[in-house]
């Protein structure tokens, strides 16, 4: 199978899978945020060889670079979930009514870099002040063997 059809499937297969997890959380109402924000479950950063950080923060302009020192290929889309902190917990924040990911495929190779930038205004409206972040999916695809889903996060303030 190309790696053109592979990061194809996975992109779709994420976005499947992350409008399925969130359909509950979708907001009915435009632009509003509300008070059904459900706890995060995830995992996150448990795979050192992928990492992500903040470059820039410009009003609702978000942009991370995506670093990989990962023996195999990391392949991942323009899928990501914000979450919110309150407390000592954190909380998904619930998007925008009949908003979808494109089905673009990104593949990263051992000791390269990727600057990703999007627009959080269009996914979950404007953001109070306080502590968010960012988490993204990836997919590592090793020649022999199980291709394992993980997820990396970076923090930002609003």
């Amino acid at each position: 199978m190309k790696v053109e059809k592979k990061i194809f499937i996975f992109a779709l297969l994420v976005t499947c899978i992350l409008i399925l997890i969130y359909k509950n959380n979708i907001n009915t109402k435009d632009n509003e945020m509300t008070s059904k924000m459900a706890e995060s479950t995830l995992t996150l950063n448990n795979f050192s060889d992928i990492s992500m950080s903040l470059e820039n923060l410009d009003n609702t302009i978000i942009t991370v670079r995506i670093n990989s020192s990962a023996n195999d290929s990391v392949i991942f889309g323009e899928d990501y979930i914000i979450e919110a902190k309150n407390g000592q917990k954190w909380y998904t924040l619930p998007i925008n009514k009949d908003i979808m990911f494109t089905s673009i495929g990104y593949e990263l190779i051992k000791g390269t870099s990727f600057l990703w930038s999007t627009d959080y205004d269009i996914l979950y409206g404007k953001l109070s002040p306080g502590k968010y972040r960012m988490i993204k999916s990836f997919r590592v695809e090793p020649p022999q063997g199980t291709p394992k889903d993980y997820f990396v996060s970076v923090e930002f303030t609003v």
